[in-house]
């Protein structure tokens, strides 16, 4: 489904992952864009290189290091570069499969109501 721009009454909005013309705002731009900064390398995307976070001290590492420092990584970025929301928490568990699972807790600023993201890294 085409969105039409016209009628959006918000100033923030992006383009929903995985799709052709649908627009994210309010609550579901937060969540992609959480999901998107905790996802990309930090200096991978060319015009904006502090976008994303640095992932690579979770690469090769002892897992209980690599949760510990992706957990400092995304308590320090995401409300730096997502201003709309506060972080509640960060935990993290490899998987059987060997991925390292993140659930990244937060509110929107002005709302108690939780939201969760979860990545794999």
């Amino acid at each position: 489904m085409v969105t039409d721009t016209t009628k959006i009454t918000t100033n923030s909005y992006q383009h929903k992952r995985n799709s052709i013309g649908e627009i994210l705002t309010g609550r579901d731009d937060v969540r992609q864009s959480i999901r998107t900064i905790c996802t990309t390398q930090k200096g991978s995307v060319p015009f904006a290189p502090e976008f994303g976070c640095d992932l690579l001290p979770a690469i090769d590492e002892n897992p209980i290091i690599s949760i510990q420092n992706l957990k400092v990584v995304y308590l320090k970025e995401i409300p730096r570069q997502e201003p709309r929301c506060e972080i509640i928490d960060v935990n993290g568990v490899f998987n059987d499969n060997g991925q390292l699972h993140m659930t990244i807790n937060y509110k929107l600023k002005g709302n108690n109501l939780g939201e969760k993201v979860e990545v794999y890294v």
